[in-house]
């Protein structure tokens, strides 16, 4: 029944909430754990430097190679479709190619990033004979060409899912349902983190510069995810 069905989207709108905030606690980790380390391009470190580093501080090995991100761009499936039904009424269209384009970007971002595959390596090499170490050497070379987190191997998942916030939160500033401020620190966010993506994965040597961007628009990213997951709690009601 109609009552049925409003009914679970209330509850599937709780659960879009929580990932929301889950999604901005992701970031402040991944800001909290960034401070103190030296700000490289993914694509400036070298093969040997990634086996060492899971080796001995697994965490930050993993973060820098887009961990993360697969975590929040999971979380970020359901909030999308939560988005496009609270939507619906407006603009139906653009919504649902705003979540289109957000699921297309993350399946190409999970199939292309090679962290886990080039963990199964370095673990080979900590226990390999010295003839054999060239070989992984390359075989993580290649992994990392491949699919190391903001590198070009891995950029056609971000500009997908970079152009999906953009859409999304344009229509929360022209729409009605979540208002203007809930779109434009979203706009704001998704515009200047898409200049970093951009820049790091294309201009690895301006990488500092880059930052300037990814600080401002990460912590804008944050608070748009807050302010998005009160709204769906709100809906939920």
């Amino acid at each position: 029944s109609k009552i049925e069905t409003n009914s679970q989207w209330k509850a599937f709108h709780k659960m879009a909430g929580t990932m929301a905030l889950l999604i901005a606690l992701a970031g402040i980790i991944d800001v909290i754990t960034s401070m103190g380390i030296e700000a490289r391009a993914n694509s400036t470190v070298s093969v040997i430097e990634w086996f060492t580093l899971f080796q001995a501080n697994r965490f930050s090995a993993f973060s820098s190679l887009g961990v993360i991100n697969i975590f929040t761009l999971s979380l970020g499936i359901p909030t999308y479709l939560a988005l496009y039904h609270a939507q619906r009424q407006e603009r139906p269209a653009f919504s649902a190619l705003a979540a289109v384009l957000f699921f297309i970007g993350a399946a190409i971002y999970f199939s292309s990033n090679t962290v886990f595959s080039l963990f199964a390596v370095s673990r080979q090499y900590v226990v390999a004979a010295e003839s054999q170490k060239p070989l992984l050497e390359a075989a993580g070379r290649s992994l990392l060409a491949q699919g190391a987190d903001l590198t070009p191997g891995t950029f056609m998942g971000f500009f997908f899912t970079q152009i999906a916030g953009l859409l999304i939160s344009g229509i929360m500033l022209l729409g009605r349902v979540f208002g203007k401020w809930i779109g434009g620190v979203g706009f704001a966010g998704y515009g200047l983190t898409s200049i970093f993506f951009v820049l790091s994965a294309f201009a690895p040597q301006s990488f500092n510069m880059a930052m300037s961007f990814a600080m401002p628009g990460g912590l804008f990213l944050v608070a748009y995810q807050i302010m998005l997951a009160r709204k769906l709690f709100q809906l939920a009601q």
